[in-house]
């Protein structure tokens, strides 16, 4: 696979998996009518109250939906600088991971679409913090 195939397969990932974190807003905003599908957070809902809960929802997963659209930007070395892309994707699989655990019920109720966000963040941080892949020269940099 030549490097820029892998840029932007990578690059579309982090897309695809930033605008999914729309889903977690939703709810939020009143935006859908799916039972179960809530902002309410199984933690910060009991000590904060609905509104203040509702508002971490949103700026959690909007974080994440705008650092893995950043974190694919800069990957392609649009608009974001290339160096940012790396310390992008890890602080917004973070950000995800801790928006999904806080707000289980905010992703649709089935069951992949959650564990399929999980699987990506866990590989983000695996790939760019234990395995150092991809290097500069495999995404052609």
């Amino acid at each position: 696979m030549s490097a820029s195939t892998l840029r932007i397969i990578i690059a579309l990932v982090f897309f695809v998996h930033g605008v999914g974190h729309a889903m977690g807003i939703m709810p939020a905003l009143g935006l859908s009518s799916v039972k179960g599908w809530s902002s309410r957070s199984w933690l910060l809902t009991p000590l904060l109250g609905e509104t203040a809960s509702r508002i971490i929802s949103i700026v959690l997963f909007a974080a994440a939906l705008a650092g893995f659209l950043a974190a694919a930007l800069g990957l392609m070395g649009w608009l974001v600088p290339h160096d940012a892309w790396r310390s992008l994707a890890v602080a917004s699989a973070v950000i995800s991971l801790a928006a999904i655990a806080l707000f289980w019920n905010a992703f649709v109720t089935f069951i992949p679409n959650k564990l399929g966000a999980i699987a990506v963040d866990i590989a983000t941080l695996v790939c760019l913090l234990v395995l150092n892949w991809p290097s500069e020269a495999d995404i052609g940099f």
